[in-house]
This record gives structure tokens, sequence and C-alpha cells, in this order.
């Protein structure tokens, strides 16, 4: 029953009222069959009104149960559930690399590579789920969130079964997010883009040992990050990873990214950051508190063997910083950073190492999807096909890329004992890679790489030379 409808029968039931007042009981023309006609209206009118009154509160009841009844979609195929009053959302989300690799290189490398104690079997051929994540995220009382990501997939086994994020986030202030728990601490552009959207298999050496000094995944950390239009800010304080032994003391880091977005056009943007994280108590890489360690595999972890390695080395602290660029004109991309490492040692009469890496790779979406920013993560998104496949129909996306990476982990290796010097190894990498992506839900990566690594044996012998080829796919399903 409508207001107005309300208003019309109370104005009806004023008058039947006030007409049967006893100035108008007294009025000569009125009889007693008039008075109990208008009594029987009035009585009618208030049982209506009664009527109205209980199927108005049934109506609220209806719509307010409606409001806190949960609510539940599949947008992109990621389950999500909302109660009616939006005060919790969670949505499931998920994602499974299966990747496979053929490495080509002869007897000769392949002994060469047992000399400089990384593998004695040489490179592994073979499959490996890299990936195999399940979790949720969302949000509770509106302005609080969360998220819970577990990992079983892994090269090796050093990060399999174990938490790659847990943490609990206030987002009251418009644009900033203050994090607690275990967190994949942002640092570096290659390393903020989610492994659901990198170009390549694997992320650039440059950042992988970027992130090893007190980011990456599952760091203990609580900081906070905000963004506005155009500007990215994040800061961190970090400690170890989720699982590590606690033998001794746990590692201290600062950890600090910062980004600048410009958009000199429609359809393009343009990606100025700077990354550092400074360990002032460093622990590097799962080592002894008071070691700092550089490290990685060659773009690709089939194999669990690492070539380039500086091996542990005793530190007071240590940091590293660099540039982010990236720019996007449509389908087209390019994208580079540069890291420099240093260390600064505990003994006096070493002198205090440095490194360096950088990466540089271009993408070009063949079908002319348009490259996607995301100011909240100051990082590029996947590709989603414009033209999902069908048999008969769509092509889905395709995407061509290409990179080059280069890292130097030399120190005055030609003096390995006597100077201090370290023989971690020069590692130069070409990729050029095909990625499919038939549906928003799934892609398929095929890359050729080519890999040349010069470095001393152990006990400072003679540099060794290798160089090999290798094919690499990926299966990949997320939401």
């Amino acid at each position: 029953m409508t207001l107005r409808k309300i208003l019309l029968a109370s104005t009806a039931l004023g008058a039947a009222a006030l007409l049967a007042s006893p100035a108008f009981a007294g009025s000569a023309a009125a009889s007693q069959g008039e008075i109990d006609a208008l009594k029987a209206q009035v009585e009618a009118l208030t049982q209506r009104l009664d009527d109205i009154a209980i199927q108005s509160g049934n109506d609220i009841k209806e719509i307010k149960e409606k409001q806190d009844a949960v609510q539940i979609d599949f947008k992109d195929g990621k389950p999500t559930f909302r109660t009616g009053d939006g005060l919790f959302t969670m949505s499931i989300r998920g994602r499974a690399h299966l990747d496979s690799a053929a490495y080509n290189l002869d007897a000769s490398d392949t002994a060469k590579l047992a000399t400089l104690g990384s593998s004695t079997t040489g490179l592994n051929s073979g499959f490996n789920f890299r990936r195999a994540e399940l979790g949720a995220e969302g949000t509770f009382m509106r302005d609080w969130g969360y998220k819970m990501n577990f990992q079983w997939g892994d090269s090796g086994n050093e990060k399999a079964s174990t938490i790659k994020d847990l943490y609990v986030s206030y987002n009251g202030i418009k644009g900033v997010s203050i994090m607690a728990g275990a967190i994949q601490t942002f640092m570096t552009l290659d390393d903020s883009t989610s492994s659901n959207d990198i170009t390549f298999i694997e992320r650039a050496s440059a950042a992988n040992l970027a992130t090893s000094l007190g980011a990456g995944d599952g760091r203990m950390s609580f900081g906070a990050r905000g963004n506005t239009e155009n500007f990215y800010g994040s800061l961190f304080y970090t400690a170890e990873t989720v699982g590590q032994a606690n033998t001794s003391n746990e590692g201290s880091n600062v950890v600090a990214r910062t980004a600048y977005r410009i958009k000199p056009m429609e359809k393009s943007n343009i990606h100025l950051g700077l990354s550092g994280t400074y360990a002032m108590d460093p622990a590097a890489n799962g080592g002894t508190a008071g070691q700092v360690r550089f490290r990685d595999r060659p773009e690709l972890r089939v194999d669990p063997s690492r070539i380039i390695d500086t091996g542990a080395i005793a530190a007071d602290s240590a940091y590293v910083v660099g540039p982010e660029l990236a720019g996007n004109i449509g389908p087209v991309k390019l994208q580079g950073e540069y890291y420099y490492y240093s260390i600064d040692r505990t003994s006096a009469t070493l002198p205090d190492p440095d490194f360096n890496s950088w990466y540089l790779q271009a993408s070009w979406t063949l079908t002319g999807e348009e490259y996607k920013y995301s100011m909240e993560e100051a990082a590029y998104k996947g590709v989603k096909p414009s033209s999902p496949f069908t048999l008969g129909g769509g092509l889905g996306a395709w995407e061509l890329a290409a990179r080059y990476s280069q890292t130097d982990m030399n120190f005055n290796e030609t003096s390995v004992s006597a100077a201090g010097g370290i023989a971690g190894g020069e590692q130069d990498i070409i990729t050029v890679g095909l990625n499919w992506y038939p549906i928003n839900n799934v892609r398929m990566m095929f890359e050729y790489l080519d890999v040349s690594v010069d470095k001393r044996a152990t006990g400072g012998a003679a540099v060794q030379s290798i160089d090999y080829d290798a094919i690499a796919t990926r299966l990949q399903f997320a939401f």
C-alpha cells in the first residue's frame, strides 16, 4: 500500500470521526441509522489500516531478508561471495602453472657445470608444476581486508607446501592500505606484476636477485602502500620468510617502492619507478644471520640448479636499488629495470663487493589487445582476448615477446682468495616467446632461451664458458 493511499484512508477516517461527533449527533437531520452506518465505515477503515500496517511490515521484512541474503557471482570464473549488507566478501582464488623444458647442452658443458658446484648431472629436462596455489581474499566490516594464499608447486622443494600470503589490511583511508602478516612484499616492477600476467615464463634474474634480499613471497612484513590517480608508493619493514628455521635472530629489512604514471595520449602509459631494499641485519635467502647470498636459476625453473651464485658473504648490511621504466602504446609495450647490489662486509680488511643486473623486454599483441595498467599495483595487467577462442569463431589473443637480460655477480674475481674476490659469474640470456590466450582463464606459453654463462670453477681455477639453449612451455589456468 502506497503512502498516498494511507493518507487518503486516514483522511476518510478523520472525516467519519468528525461526522460521528456529539455536535453532529445533536443535529435534527441525523438519524440513528445514519450514525450506525458511519460507525460501520469507521470500523471498516480501521480494519483496513490494520491490514495495511501488517502488509507494510511484511514487505519491509521481505526486503531486509533479501538484503541480508548471501550473493554469489562467478565473474571471470572467480567465485565471489558477499553478504547483502556488504559487510563481508570472499573471493576464491587459484592458479596452476605446468611447465616443461628441454635443455640442449653437450657433454663438455655438463662437465663444466659439475666443476662449478651448481649441479653434478647437468640441467635436466622434464615437467614441473611451477605453481599450484589456492586461497581466498576479501573484506570484512567494509574497511578491513584479508588475503590467504597457499603454494604447493615450485622448482625444487624450497617453497613447496608453504604460505605465500596470509595477512590482514586496513583500508579505511582512501587509496591507502595498511598491511601486516606474511606478504609477497612489493619490490621491482617485474615482481609486482602477478605471475598470471608476467610476459615470460620466469621473471628476469635482475628482479629475482633484487627481491631475494628482503622481499619475495611470504615475507613477515608490516607496512603500507597507497596510490592516487598517477602516483604509487609503498614502504614495509620485513623479516624472514614463513617456514624458515629460526636458528638465530631474523633479518631486518626496509623495502620501498615508488612509481609515477604518465598518460601522454589515449591508450598509452609511461611508467617511471624506483625500488630499493636496505638489509640492516641481513639474513638473505634463508641463510645464517649476518650473511648475504645472491644466486638465481637461469630464468627457467624446471631444473632447480643455480649457476650464478656469489656464495655466502659475511655482512653487516646490504642494499639493492634500481630504476623501473616501462611504457605502452596500445598493443605494444616496452619494459626494463636495472639493479645495483652492494654489501658492507663484516671484515674490515676485505673490500666491500658490488654487483649489477638489468634486462630489457618488448612485447606486442598481434591480435590488437591493448595493454592495461593498474595504478593500485603500479604494474601492467594481463592480456584479455577481445575475441575468445571458439571453433569456427574467435582466435583468442596472441602475443609475441623478446627479452635480453645481463647479470654480473663477479667482484675482483681474478684474485678470489687473496683480495676477497667473488666469482659469482656472468650470465647473458636472450629469450623469445609466443603466448596464446584462448580465454581469460587460460594461457599457453612457448619460449626459446639462448643462455651464456662465464664463471670460475670452485677454488678460483680458470673461467668456464657454458653455452646452451632450451625450449620451454607453460600451460596456465587461473581464476
